[in-house]
């Protein structure tokens, strides 16, 4: 009699402690990556490094658009960011400026930015 209470009683125990960590809410963590970021237009970024840039001169048909003269973007610069598969790569609106920018970094580069405002 008395084994059948203590396995009734630490059943209960047993099954109260399970029910209420499962009843503790959880908080979801809603982290993007930089490439998931940038790869769905453009997206507020700061430079970490600086790089060259050109300007481009768009044309009719965009494969036959040309760039200008290699200038450099300084690092802490806060800019707008957009990749894309095609052409160019990198498209860059600096404030102030007139025009768009094409970086000259690799595709699979991202550690010369950091998305949002930073500095």
């Amino acid at each position: 009699m008395k084994h059948r209470l203590l396995i009734t009683a630490l059943a209960s125990v047993m099954l109260a402690g399970t029910v209420s960590t499962v009843v503790i809410p959880t908080q979801y963590v809603q982290a993007i990556s930089k490439r998931a970021a940038v790869n769905h237009g453009y997206k507020k970024v700061t430079l970490t490094k600086t790089v060259r840039i050109r300007k481009i001169h768009k044309r009719i048909l965009t494969y036959k658009s040309t760039l200008g003269p290699t200038e450099y973007a300084d690092k802490k610069l806060t800019v707008k960011l957009m990749q894309v598969g095609t052409d160019f790569g990198w498209y860059l609106k600096i404030p102030g400026y007139k025009g768009t920018w094409t970086v000259l970094k690799r595709y699979n580069d991202y550690s010369w930015f950091r998305l949002g405002w930073h500095y």
